[in-house]
């Protein structure tokens, strides 16, 4: 070990570490586990690399962590509105991990981006709440720009009030998303 080496200058951008988790994500898990047992529910906690297809036919699902750490979620469609992408050259700040609003209404913008400083002052969170495969089943994805992105996600939807207006809004449109301004 040598204090003169940085993780970073180790660590490929390109490269996906299946073996860590965020600290938000920890988190995450904590308050729905902590939900749940309010409700006197289960929860059957998973690594979604280790998730099957069979398993996910006749299950409600909740993803914790954006695509670019859940490879599994790159084969679900989740959102028509919004997905997470790396910044391009040529867009605001390459490399960094936006989400992407596919279809900007007038006024709204087209990229949802983390403060650029730490320590973060702003991120953004994805809250889908959508049909799963099996239409009587929903998937429910929790997502940040960052961990503690993630961690908001879960915060909100975990608030008796947010759940009811997801579900009141699912029943109208069928699906639903939103981005989650994380001061």
């Amino acid at each position: 070990w040598s204090s003169d080496v940085c993780s970073s200058d180790l660590d490929s951008r390109e490269h996906i570490n299946d073996l860590y988790t965020g600290v938000g994500e920890v988190l995450a898990m904590a308050e729905l586990s902590r939900v749940f047992g309010i409700l006197n529910r289960s929860i059957v906690v998973k690594r979604s690399g280790l998730l099957s297809w069979d398993e996910t036919r006749n299950r409600d699902l909740i993803f914790v962590g954006s695509p670019t750490e859940n490879l599994s979620l790159r084969d679900l469609p989740l959102s028509q509105d919004f997905v997470f992408r790396r910044m391009q050259p040529g867009d605001p700040r390459p490399g960094d991990l936006a989400i992407v609003n596919l279809h900007p209404r007038a006024g709204e913008p087209q990229w949802f981006l983390a403060s650029a400083d730490l320590p973060l002052s702003e991120d953004y969170a994805l809250v889908v709440l959508q049909p799963g495969l099996n239409p009587r089943q929903s998937v429910l994805l929790l997502a940040g720009t960052t961990t503690l992105g993630t961690e908001a996600a879960a915060d909100f939807v975990s608030q008796n009030d947010s759940l009811a207006a997801l579900h009141k809004a699912m029943g109208r449109y069928g699906a639903i998303s939103a981005v989650l301004d994380v001061p």
